[in-house]
């Protein structure tokens, strides 16, 4: 087989491919020598149909599927023997086996750019302090009483109340967009959540009667909810068709001990707040990584392949119609391409920062080791209540060992990065800064102030 690379761009290679009729027509006798062992035709015994009937009534599929085979082998074997790095499937241009002629076609394959990576060590970047305010501890905290609450139906109203927990079945739209889950739970008490913000408030204080439909008619806020439902208008028919009254433990020692974390409520507080400051640890991490990624993105030019930049949008995409779906919405309807060409200047940065922390992996010698592969997987088996050896395995089963392999190299890269960058620690907010709403705590503390 002769292969002819030609570069067309930084991004773009063609491929022109030649094989002797010597390698294509054995395929050709392979093909047609098993669909004669499979064709049954009238007046022929199994397998003793001519060669020449078969070629006149399945040539064209025969040639086609001896092609595509050849095709297939020959830009893999070009890809891995020339270290080629596509970032799409090759687009073949059309092919044609003619008998006693060399097989000959080319290919457009998209590459990644080759990158020189500069400027990405001693990156100036701030970092924001962690902070855990009194009530988002409050709120963790009510978070364990919602998970010990015990539930029962209601009785003696026929109206649903302030605290209920609702199963309830609707239909309507959501802007422009259908819902699609027909049934829904809604913790009444919890507006921000639920299968949509604003709902359960709404909820309060109508009919138990599954036979007693009612609107419900608001439209969502602008901010805080995903862009393709924020400001939309909500129009839905709602039945109720159950309501179960919550029995909500007192937050006291009891529920401490009952949590098997701590033996009183103050333990509980610390230890609460220990986890939620440990939380928000991570998530200045993460911010820190994406801060980096994004000046480093800066900081280097290079070509891109469109086709790359159109697959990181349909993964973002993807990922933002599966939280809607999460949320009972009918995704089916959406339109695909508006969402991509909306998300696609994220879509290049986040590209460009893959191809970047790639190019500097390299550079710099960084390696998955399969010490760090079994931790990672390690990890994921306990996420998942799965063995590691259990998820090992199916990962190499499925080809997804080497995500995570990239994954790994990725989290490595960014760690060496934020070693080196200069990294400035925001200043705490002042006490002018802060809330307005006094404390208990602060209100003692104050008052003995005073008093001395």
């Amino acid at each position: 087989m002769q292969i002819t690379i030609e570069d067309l761009s930084p991004v773009e290679k063609k491929v022109e491919f030649e094989l002797p009729w010597t390698d294509v027509a054995p395929k050709l006798d392979k093909a047609y020598d098993s669909l004669r062992k499979g064709v049954r035709l009238p007046g022929f015994r199994p397998g003793k149909v001519p060669r020449a009937l078969l070629e006149k009534m399945y040539r064209r599929q025969v040639e086609d599927e001896v092609a595509r085979e050849l095709v297939e082998r020959s830009i893999t074997q070009a890809i891995r023997e020339n270290q080629i790095q596509p970032v799409a499937p090759p687009a073949v241009a059309e092919i044609e086996i003619k008998p006693g002629s060399p097989f000959k076609f080319s290919a457009r394959v998209e590459v990644r750019a080759q990158v020189a990576p500069q400027d990405y060590a001693g990156v100036p970047v701030s970092r924001r302090p962690p902070k855990v305010t009194d009530e988002e501890v409050q709120q963790a905290l009510e978070g364990y009483r919602r998970r010990m609450t015990q539930f029962k139906p209601v009785e003696g109203r026929t109206e649903t109340g302030a605290n209920d927990l609702v199963r309830a079945e609707l239909s309507g739209r959501v802007g422009e967009h259908k819902i699609k889950r027909r049934e829904v739970v809604v913790d009444l008490e919890d507006d921000a959540g639920g299968p949509l913000p604003g709902l359960a408030s709404r909820l309060q204080g109508k009919p138990i009667s599954g036979e007693t439909p009612f609107e419900v008619d608001y439209t969502l806020p602008a901010e805080g909810i995903p862009a393709e439902l924020a400001g939309r208008h909500v129009k839905l028919t709602v039945s109720i068709k159950e309501a179960r009254e919550k029995q909500v433990p007192a937050l006291d020692d009891e529920l401490a001990k009952d949590t098997g974390e701590a033996e009183t409520l103050e333990g509980l507080r610390a230890k609460v707040r220990e986890k939620l400051v440990e939380t928000e640890q991570q998530r200045i991490k993460r911010e820190v990584e994406r801060a980096l990624v994004k000046e480093i993105v800066k900081r280097n030019t290079f070509p891109i392949a469109p086709t790359l930049i159109d697959r990181y949008a349909q993964a973002i995409v993807n990922r933002t119609k599966n939280q809607l779906s999460m949320m009972g919405m009918d995704v089916e309807a959406f339109d695909d391409e508006r969402m991509r060409r909306e998300v696609r200047g994220d879509a290049e940065e986040e590209a460009r920062g893959a191809i970047l922390l790639q190019a500097i992996a390299e550079r710099e010698g960084i390696t998955a080791t399969d010490a760090d592969l079994q931790k990672r997987l390690a990890e994921l088996a306990a996420s998942r209540n799965v063995s590691v050896k259990q998820l090992r395995g199916d990962f190499e089963k499925d080809g997804r060992i080497q995500q995570i392999e990239a994954q790994v190299r990725e989290q490595k890269t960014l760690d060496m990065l934020i070693s080196q960058a200069k990294i400035t620690d925001e200043d705490p907010p002042t006490k002018s800064e802060g809330s307005l709403i006094v404390t208990p705590d602060e209100a003692r503390r104050e008052a003995r102030s005073k008093s001395k």
